[in-house]
């Protein structure tokens, strides 16, 4: 035979620790007012008033229950944000960074891209002299191509993260499959924190990919091994 357990919230409740007014309330009630004083650290008899109970939690430093918690620090609140916040954070991940005009941006890939051994492989619609256009070319040659380029819809500063439609760019093949790939960014896309750029989405793709920094993975006894489930480089091209 099993007996039964009296766990919290179910079952028979501890004497002494609800108001007389919340033993009244529906159980949902009770186990509220009891979780507010438990975390407190208020001791509450069942003779004590509500007004009493209040006092005693907001001399705790609690507040009032009825009002919304304050709003928490963000965890990356001393770091700098716009165009420089990003650079900073995603150089100091492994990637590499620049900002420059749109009428410099062709220059700015061939740069990146030349002396390497392949082709280079560019989403459509982006302004490069590409050796291969994803996805005309197909998977094979996109998989032996050395750089790929792709435009990003926005970037995190605080985080280094650059954030990808994959319908902006026909899927994730040409940002996946390359061993170093280029991220062109607009620079006034640029954001403080993920949240700053989910808050404002409208018509949301199918897969949005966040990239923060190279690939990397430490699966295996802890050995942490680069580019292994995408590119071991990461160039970002900030316009404007």
């Amino acid at each position: 035979m099993v007996a039964p357990l009296d766990l919290p919230g179910h079952g028979a409740r501890r004497p002494g620790r609800v108001t007389a007014a919340a033993q009244d309330a529906p159980p949902s009630g009770r186990r509220l007012a009891g979780s507010l004083a438990a975390r407190a650290g208020v001791a509450v008899t069942t003779g004590t008033s509500r007004e009493e109970f209040l006092r005693r939690l907001r001399a705790t430093g609690s507040g009032d229950p009825g009002q919304p918690p304050a709003k928490p620090r963000p965890r990356f609140a001393d770091k700098r944000g716009g165009p420089n916040g990003f650079i900073e954070s995603w150089t100091a991940l492994g990637g590499t960074a620049e900002q420059v005009p749109a009428e410099d941006l062709p220059g700015a890939v061939t740069a990146y891209a030349v002396g390497r051994d392949g082709p280079l492989l560019a989403t459509a619609g982006l302004d490069v002299a590409a050796d291969l256009t994803w996805p005309d070319c197909g998977s094979q040659a996109a998989a032996g191509s050395a750089v790929g380029v792709v435009r990003a819809v926005a970037a995190a500063a605080q985080t280094g993260t650059v954030l990808l439609r994959a319908d902006d760019n026909r899927g994730r093949a040409a940002s996946l499959l390359p061993p170093a790939c280029i991220f062109v960014i607009d620079a006034g896309s640029v954001v403080d924190t993920l949240g700053d750029f989910l808050r404002d989405l409208e018509d949301p793709p199918s897969q949005l990919v966040a990239v923060t920094g190279p690939s990397r993975s430490a699966d295996i006894e802890s050995t942490l091994v680069i580019g292994v489930h995408g590119p071991g480089e990461v160039h970002a091209i900030l316009i404007g």
